[in-house]
């Protein structure tokens, strides 16, 4: 709990905050705001400060406030969560298709560069990476389901899989643009 200068030095930094919320017409500006030849105006006159709002009569203010509206849900988000539903995805494939989606959008310097040395290590690398069990990562990788539905890109026509991470976590352009759009 706070008291004292800390009290009040926190009731001014909320009042400065969220003076419009609070009703006023401009933001607050306290003793010791602003250096001394600041508080003049143009006729050599002291500017009047704003009297800081009682801590107590604050919190009442403030507990009287409408809340903010909830943030807008991710179009991103709705689609894949409903994608996994449609398509039936296993826990894995949900979080697999994620970290893709992200390493396609944001660049692969999300990640650390981890190579990778053979297939057994990059489910095993997944498998860390998502918190699943390994035999869980190594059937879908194994089925490559992600792949054939075009959602993920990478390995090459044989089936071999990238040697970098990244290459295992990378969502196809198509998919990506698909994903983003903000369906009914």
């Amino acid at each position: 709990m706070l008291d004292g200068q800390d009290l009040i030095r926190e009731s001014r930094a909320i009042e400065q905050m969220c003076w419009r919320e609070l009703g006023y017409e401009r933001q607050p500006i306290f003793d010791g705001d602003l250096p001394d030849f600041w508080m003049v105006d143009v006729d050599s006159h002291h500017v009047d400060l704003s009297i800081p709002t009682d801590p107590v009569e604050l919190a009442s203010r403030l507990a009287a406030l409408e809340p903010s509206p909830p943030p807008a849900g991710s179009c991103i988000g709705t689609n894949l969560d409903t994608l996994a539903r449609l398509l039936n995805f296993t826990p894995f494939e949900s979080q697999w298709l994620r970290w893709s989606y992200c390493v396609r959008r944001f660049g692969s310097a999300i990640l650390p560069v981890i190579p990778l040395r053979d297939a057994t290590h990059g489910c095993d690398v997944l498998a860390l990476l998502c918190d699943m069990p390994g035999d869980t990562v190594r059937d879908a990788v194994a089925s490559r389901r992600l792949h054939t539905l075009g959602f993920l890109d990478g390995g090459d026509a044989d089936g071999a899989m990238p040697s970098m991470l990244s290459g295992w976590l990378l969502a196809t352009d198509p998919f990506v643009k698909w994903i983003e759009q903000p369906y009914d």
